[in-house]
């Protein structure tokens, strides 16, 4: 369980780059294993900065852009509070009350944290999600502190010094686009048969468990 950051560093523009490594457990929906997800700032076509994310993540797009100049804050939320309906925990209360060791809950509990930007615009109800880490909450405040130390504390002073104080990639200037060096996700049918057999296996030992201490 861990996020691995990167070290500091900024495109060929002096713009921000934040990327990291990130664990992930059986309940993601695109991988277990490990991800590896970046942060960056690229004008669209009209030249306007967008605040772009790219990588696996359970809700939204392997890369997903919105304006530099909306997002107003990042936020970090636990994955079961938010990819779980209320009968969704309930059938899972149900299945899981009948271990009394609770080793059961203990499996069908997701414990991921995310990182949600939040942006002033039209989307302002749907935040982005970045990542889905299975890391300690230590880890995630770090990641979180990079996150709006690099795209909210300097974005004033990054804007008056590169765009004249306006969000716009000048028209004059060219423009080195930053490749994200993510990883892809494991083919699903791959990663289908790799969880299919991790869950066999602690299932396995589950039983041997459940029948060794007569639970």
């Amino acid at each position: 369980m861990a996020i691995r950051l990167d070290p500091e560093q900024t495109d060929a523009q002096g713009l921000p780059v934040v990327t990291w490594e990130e664990d992930r457990n059986l309940m993601s929906a695109e991988n277990s294993g490990r991800a590896r997800i970046s942060c960056f700032i690229r004008p669209d076509q009209s030249g306007a900065l967008q605040f772009v994310a790219a990588g696996p993540v359970r809700f939204g797009i392997f890369e997903e852009t919105r304006p530099w100049e909306k997002l107003v804050s990042f936020t970090i939320a636990k994955a079961d509070e938010l990819y779980y309906s209320t009968a969704d925990r309930a059938l899972i209360d149900i299945v899981t009350s009948r271990s009394k060791s609770g080793a059961a809950r203990a499996l069908a509990a997701d414990g991921a944290f995310v990182i949600l930007a939040n942006f002033a615009d039209e989307r302002r109800s749907v935040p982005m999600h970045l990542n889905c880490a299975d890391c300690t909450p230590v880890e995630i405040g770090m990641l979180h502190d990079r996150l709006r130390l690099e795209f909210l504390d300097r974005r004033a002073g990054l804007i008056e010094r590169i765009c004249d104080g306006v969000p716009v990639w000048p028209k004059d200037m060219p423009y080195v686009a930053h490749k994200a060096m993510t990883s892809a996700s494991a083919p699903r049918g791959l990663t289908f048969i790799i969880d299919a057999l991790i869950l066999a296996g602690l299932a396995f030992l589950g039983v041997g468990l459940y029948r060794f201490l007569g639970l």
